[in-house]
């Protein structure tokens, strides 16, 4: 399984970039954050500010596509609680992103392999599905 990775080619963008530059950016990676997304994001702590207060690095940047990508499955606080201590004042440090990513597709890659046989199974891997609809269920009746 490869996890899709918008900042492979990081390096070819300049280091400091405008809000309107971080929204090209995200917009051609398919980087589903807004302006709004950016502020609101700064001033509830997840992200540091803008360097001289206008100015985001390639940091910012992979703070941003890890937000991005994990409140799909998360919500804000607990994205906060793993985040905030991995990044430096500009971010997620872009060799840290890296090796994050290699890590996530490690995990994704033995959850398909484990996954596979138990769907398998079940001509739709319906007992499986149960058990994971019921699981959530739980968690959020609490």
């Amino acid at each position: 399984m490869n996890i899709s990775n918008p900042l492979t080619d990081v390096r070819h963008y300049s280091p400091t970039m405008t809000i309107s530059q971080v929204m090209k950016f995200c917009e051609k990676k398919e980087i589903g954050i807004t302006r709004g997304m950016i502020q609101n994001y700064i001033r509830d702590g997840l992200l540091p500010p803008p360097v001289n207060k206008r100015q985001y690095t390639h940091n910012h940047l992979a703070a941003l596509v890890l937000i991005d990508r994990l409140k799909t499955v998360f919500d804000i606080p607990t994205i906060q609680s793993v985040l905030v201590p991995l990044m430096d004042e500009h971010g997620i440090p872009v060799d840290d992103y890296f090796e994050l990513v290699g890590k996530l597709e490690a995990l994704a890659q033995k959850w398909e392999e484990f996954i596979t046989p138990v769907l398998a199974q079940e001509a739709d891997g319906g007992v499986f599905i149960r058990m994971v609809f019921a699981a959530e269920l739980k968690r959020n009746v609490k």
